[in-house]
């Protein structure tokens, strides 16, 4: 087997676990409409585009501007 027959089996893998997560997810019970972060109501438009949304726009704007820092300049 050489390394790229490696990396196939690797990226099937890593597919297949992606995938697995991603179903979880959305074949969860649908959000309780309380944001997790903040505790206010998540919006009903955000709701209805997202039935499973766990944080309200400004705290998942916050949290995604955070993860982005994190991805760019590492851990603090």
């Amino acid at each position: 087997m050489d390394d790229i027959d490696c990396a196939a089996e690797r990226i099937d893998a890593f597919n297949a676990v992606a995938l697995q997560a991603v179903l979880a997810r959305t074949s969860g019970a649908p959000s309780s409409g309380i944001c997790r972060a903040c505790g206010c109501d998540i919006e009903p438009e955000r709701l209805r585009a997202t039935p499973h949304a766990r944080h309200c726009k400004e705290c998942a704007a916050d949290i995604e501007a955070e993860n982005r820092r994190h991805n760019r300049c590492g851990p603090r």
